[in-house]
């Protein structure tokens, strides 16, 4: 090699020895980055399903108005005079239940509403 080469090895080096730290320190800050999304992520989750269930065992309240809107609703739908005599929660459809969602709306959607 002529000593021109070795000059420019030995220049250009540095540089991309500093390029190379620099492309896995990037990698490295985007990797915890993302690890620590998902972090968060999970933790949410975590909550959302604790909340959902705390919903599910508290006793269901329904204020005077609500009462009034889904009476309102259901005479409307019936085009006749309704008594809402109970109002229940319904619990989410989950992967045990799902047989138990897929009769109900077959049910429901095989009844005719006129018009």
């Amino acid at each position: 090699m002529s000593p021109e080469a070795l000059e420019a090895i030995k220049s250009g080096l540095p540089l991309a020895l500093v390029g190379l730290a620099l492309v896995f320190a990037v990698q490295i800050l985007t990797t915890l980055a993302v690890s620590g999304m998902r972090r968060i992520d999970e933790g949410w989750r975590v909550k959302e399903v604790v909340e959902a269930q705390q919903a599910l065992e508290r006793p269901p309240t329904i204020d005077a108005t609500t009462l009034v809107l889904i009476t309102a609703t259901v005479t409307a739908v019936m085009q006749r005079q309704v008594a809402i005599r109970r109002i229940r929660r319904l619990a989410p459809a989950t992967s045990q239940r799902s047989w138990q969602q897929q009769g109900r709306t077959a049910i429901q959607t095989s009844h005719q509403v006129r018009k």
